[in-house]
């Protein structure tokens, strides 16, 4: 099974590339995984943003590729696709929906190591870079034996490279 998710993930990626432009940027997060819990831990995001949209969409979805771990060395790696909607010339709303593998570590189970991911994110820009709050729910709607997902809490400084 993990192979599958591996696999997927590199093909994913490899198919995205070809999308690529000087509009990419990656984001680094921080901020508290599983705060609807009493065993809360800290979390710790990268993500690279592709520029373009993905397949040429019209609906303005961008791809993008993340990984996670958290205070209890728990894992995850995750694709999606992502929306910047301008509400202002300075502020963003970036609703994005992902899917990836977990490895639960010491944290929190999941019920499964097929997860997805949603999440809303407010952003302004600065001048050559953006600073954004952002919340997420991963579950794995239901798939496994159980479901008890998690939200997660975090500050991003997203970048142009």
């Amino acid at each position: 099974m993990r192979k599958f998710f591996f696999t997927f993930l590199i093909l994913i990626s490899y198919g995205f590339s070809a999308y690529s432009n000087q509009e990419n940027m990656w984001s680094f997060s921080l901020g508290q995984f599983d705060v609807n819990d009493t065993v809360d831990s800290s979390e710790l995001r990268f993500e690279y943003l592709y520029g373009n949209n993905f397949l040429k969409n019209n609906y303005d979805l961008k791809p993008f590729l993340g990984v996670m771990r958290n205070g209890d060395s728990g894992k995850y790696i995750y694709s999606g696709l992502r929306k910047d909607i301008g509400i202002s010339e300075k502020w963003f709303f970036t609703p994005s929906f992902a899917m990836g593998y977990y490895d639960r570590g010491e944290s929190k189970d999941l019920g499964y190591n097929l997860e997805f991911r949603s999440q809303l994110e407010f952003s302004y820009k600065l001048k050559s870079s953006r600073i954004g709050f952002n919340l997420n729910h991963i579950s794995n709607a239901s798939i496994g034996d159980t479901n008890p997902g998690t939200e997660s809490v975090t500050i991003s400084l997203i970048r142009p490279f």
